[in-house]
């Protein structure tokens, strides 16, 4: 299924190019998330956003958890239901409002779903902000995955009813890719764009190492978790024991990886990276293995094709919907296991992989202009509640 969008019926959109870079410029927005910075997937995407954006704008912050509890700014927090490596925040309201008031916003922008991004509606409401809420988690089939149906569905409903009720109450909605915005659209959403998703200049400009058509080492990157396949990593590194597999990142299945990869030779664990080191993980390996369940887009995909890396990933994510990538990474099928899908990869010939890589390595830099250039006029339009009428066709 594709999902093509098209503008039309504009309120009040300026067809002046000079008019709307002077309202970019000119331009002050608060990002307020209850992800951590860069401790997910939500908290890495922002963090690379505003690298790119700030250049172009007059002001763009973000307004999250820090990694650590700070008392001064916390009122309280409590581990994440089902991962205690991330934590959920209720911030000190009037230590929340001085520091958007510090900021003076002309547009709050919503990525997540806790306190934080209700406090920051209120704050939008009280002072007739508009407000631009992305779609970023499916609850419909994340939750299942950590509870049984008596507790997942209830759960769903009143975090749906929640999602519904800020979805409405927007000027604008993103989403990340065709499913995500095929549901904002059932939540009420009016006006609703799928957007790209940027990668941090550090991994499109330090020196790439060169790729090999061989194959030697597997790398994952990311949260320990159910929905993420780990698992399925171990079981093929039992299998494939002539190649290394990598393992990066912090949730609750880390001390299965633990104890797994102290029994395997061809297993490490490298425990939680920043991002320097993943990029320096990135080019001491061959391949990024991304078998997720659910992954709205996977920006680690992003960053190994930028790091000129081979991307193993099933169908279902989101980066895989977008045509400038779909043809340029390897597939892992939903019928077969990690292991299987390991084993077509490496009889395929050096030169069919290093001929498929390059399709989306040569995407990344076109990908992420784009990305920027669509997130500034959205972001601009939102703020000055240019709130296009957004026209989906759906083919297929």
């Amino acid at each position: 299924m594709n999902v093509r969008l098209a503008e039309k019926s504009p309120r009040t959109l300026d067809s002046s190019v000079s008019d709307w870079g002077s309202r970019r410029r000119r331009l002050r927005i608060s990002i307020v998330s209850d992800a951590i910075r860069g401790r997910n997937g939500v908290g890495t995407y922002y963090a690379d956003l505003i690298e790119h954006l700030r250049p172009a704008v007059e002001q763009i912050q973000l307004i999250c958890p820090s990694a650590e509890c700070d008392r001064d700014t916390e009122r309280w927090s409590v581990p994440m239901p089902g991962d205690r490596t991330q934590r959920m925040v209720w911030p000190r309201y009037r230590k929340f409002v001085a520091q958007l008031d510090r900021q003076s916003p002309q547009l709050i922008v919503l990525p997540s779903l806790g306190v934080y991004t209700l406090m920051g509606m209120r704050y939008a409401i009280e002072r007739s902000l508009p407000v631009l809420v992305v779609n970023h988690t499916n609850f419909d089939r994340l939750l299942p995955l950590y509870w049984p149906g008596v507790i997942s569905k209830p759960l769903g409903w009143c975090l749906n009813w929640l999602n519904r009720w800020l979805i409405r109450r927007a000027t604008m909605v993103a989403a990340l890719n065709p499913d995500s915005f095929l549901a904002a659209k059932q939540l009420g959403a009016d006006a609703v764009r799928i957007m790209g998703t940027p990668v941090s200049a550090d991994f499109l400009n330090d020196r790439l190492v060169p790729p090999s058509a061989d194959v030697r080492r597997f790398l994952f990157v990311g949260r320990l978790a159910i929905e993420k396949g780990v698992a399925e990593i171990l079981d093929a590194a039992k299998t494939h024991t002539q190649y290394e597999f990598a393992i990066a990142g912090d949730g609750p299945g880390r001390c299965e990886v633990e104890a797994f990869a102290s029994r395997h030779r061809n297993v490490s664990y490298l425990g939680w990276l920043s991002r320097d080191e993943v990029r320096r993980e990135m080019d001491r390996s061959d391949a990024l293995l991304l078998p997720s369940s659910i992954e709205a887009f996977g920006t680690v995909a992003l960053e190994a094709l930028a790091r000129r890396r081979f991307v193993l990933l099933r169908r279902s994510c989101g980066i895989a919907k977008w045509p400038s990538f779909a043809n340029g990474l390897f597939y892992l099928d939903d019928e077969k296991s990690v292991a299987e899908g390991i084993a077509s990869f490496c009889k395929m010939s050096g030169q069919d992989r290093l001929a498929t890589g390059r399709i989306g390595w040569e995407a990344v830099e076109d990908f992420n202009r784009h990305t920027i250039r669509v997130w500034l006029r959205f972001l601009t339009d939102a703020a000055s509640n240019s709130c296009n009428r957004i026209v989906e066709t759906i083919d297929g």
